[in-house]
């Protein structure tokens, strides 16, 4: 398996030496952007109706859309997969790819009786490369930090990540169901983007499999028929848009929280539903006992798993035939802003367990950013921002290099309480910026192509690394006009926003 990397891995090769703490350079375009929130933490929930509240710009290795308009110009928006969609990946067009599911054995066992279905090997190498089955247990993990004994799922104590918290808890609301729906969604749909030549692998079963002819040929010697309860449940589900089912769920959420959630798991004041736990029904229908290492029942890796997908795929379409039904169209905004933040969601965590996160170094990635003015936020920002200088791609809200943050979705008064006498990392005895004084502020000599002359030393405590940034072998690459603005911002104090 190739060795994992970081969905939205930054371009070091751009942004120079790590231990570097002046602007850095390119990114590959990460998730910056805006979308309104879908009930990630505080006060952003999503209602017993699936309505989400809020909006924010988005998190992610490239630079923010958000960032205003001033002398350094107005930033063209980056590439950003949770909005634009991902691009095809590379195998997608190659001719040894295949179609259906591939057939897993385990060691020294090639039991006809025994084999498990996985996705394609490019889609797991991919999967596991960009830390997506990870992710998705820590995507579950969060929502249940405030459930009694439910800590336990998360590989990298999630809960820690309290701004992250949906208020939304697992199989407690209407809201939460509606969060199963949309998440599960966006990693449908990203998986088809990747692979529009063989979506085949992420296409739910058309209608509940009630018979072995319904279900893959690896499977069909372990074919088991349902209980009536099951059957009566999936009839509903295939019929979802018919009045008398219709009048069951009342909202996304109430038919979210249905097929999602298990026995015992009532929503309150909902009763005129057959509570079979039909998700959990679906995954133990093709749990292969001593082949479990993909298994649709491994938690830790059941999105390996073709089956996974087929019924996931189902609960999509139920859900699509139930909006469809209700009026609601795909193209909704509403529903592309809840996806967005699901995406946003999704790469938070996959940030946090790449790159090891702490608490600190993390913002909600669909919490709205405070409204801010003042010199720095309409003149300075915009310089890190831009498409020329891309500072940000490297200095983003988290996992920054040398703990520098430039932009993204993070405030602007963040951002200047971060350099403001901050010691550097990489400057010798220079601050990040000291008030008043920019020939002795590191981010400035550093942008200005100056740090070697302004007598930065190397001591047994503070290494002194002297390059341009962003990076360049033949001098500035901020222009003379930047440059006068961020020395203008320093000379007159260094303000944040008022």
């Amino acid at each position: 398996m190739a060795t994992l990397v970081a969905l939205m891995a930054l371009s070091l090769s751009a942004c120079g030496d790590e231990g570097d703490s002046g602007l850095s350079g390119t990114s590959d375009g990460g998730a910056g952007g805006s979308g309104a929130t879908v009930g990630v933490g505080g006060s952003s929930s999503v209602s017993s109706s699936g309505t989400g509240s809020g909006s924010g710009s988005g998190a992610g290795a490239g630079p923010s859309s958000s960032a205003t308009s001033g002398a350094g110009g107005s930033p063209e928006k980056p590439y950003d997969h949770c909005v634009d969609g991902y691009k095809p990946h590379p195998s997608d067009s190659s001719p040894t790819m295949k179609d259906g599911p591939a057939e897993f054995f385990p060691p020294g066992n090639n039991d006809p009786n025994i084999v498990d279905t996985t996705v394609q090997p490019e889609v797991l190498e991919w999967m596991y490369d960009n830390a997506w089955q990870a992710a998705h247990v820590e995507w579950h993990a969060i929502r249940a930090c405030n459930i009694p004994g439910g800590r336990g799922l998360s590989k990298v104590d999630i809960c820690r990540f309290t701004q992250l918290i949906p208020e939304d808890q697992n199989c407690q609301t209407a809201g939460d169901g509606y969060q199963f729906l949309v998440f599960h969604r966006h990693m449908i749909q990203a998986l088809k983007q990747l692979w529009p030549n063989h979506s085949e692998q992420f296409t739910g079963f058309t209608k509940f499999p009630t018979k072995a002819e319904d279900v893959p040929p690896q499977w069909r010697s372990a074919w088991r028929d349902w209980d009536a309860s099951a059957l009566e449940a999936g009839r509903i589900g295939d019929e979802i848009d018919k009045p008398e089912n219709l009048a069951r769920f009342p909202d996304e959420g109430t038919l979210g929280f249905w097929l999602q959630c298990n026995v015992g798991q009532r929503l309150r004041g909902a009763t005129d539903m057959p509570w079979v736990g039909l998700h959990f029904v679906l995954h133990a229908k093709w749990a292969r006992p001593g082949n479990t290492k993909h298994g649709v029942n491994n938690t830790e890796a059941n999105i390996d798993n073709y089956m996974f997908w087929k019924l996931h795929g189902w609960i999509d379409n139920v859900w699509e035939k139930y909006r469809l039904a209700k009026g609601l169209k795909p193209d909704d905004q509403k529903l592309k802003d809840d996806l967005v933040a699901q995406c946003r969601e999704m790469d938070t965590e996959i940030r946090i367990i790449k790159e090891n996160l702490n608490p600190d170094e993390v913002v909600n990635p669909n919490e709205p950013l405070p409204v801010e003015s003042g010199f720095f936020h309409e003149q300075v920002r915009p310089i890190f921002e831009s498409t020329t200088n891309l500072c940000s791609g490297c200095h983003a809200e988290t996992g920054a290099n040398a703990r520098l943050t430039l932009g993204g979705h993070v405030s602007s008064k963040r951002i200047v309480e971060g350099l403001v006498n901050k010691p550097s990392i990489g400057g010798g005895q220079f601050k990040l910026v000291v008030p008043g004084d920019p020939d002795r502020s590191w981010l400035y000599l550093k942008a200005a192509g100056l740090a070697e002359a302004a007598g930065c030393m190397q001591t047994a405590t503070a290494q002194c690394i002297p390059g341009v940034m962003p990076p360049s072998t033949s001098g500035p690459t901020v222009s003379p006009q930047q440059l006068q603005i961020l020395r203008q911002w320093i000379q007159d104090g260094a303000a944040g926003p008022p």
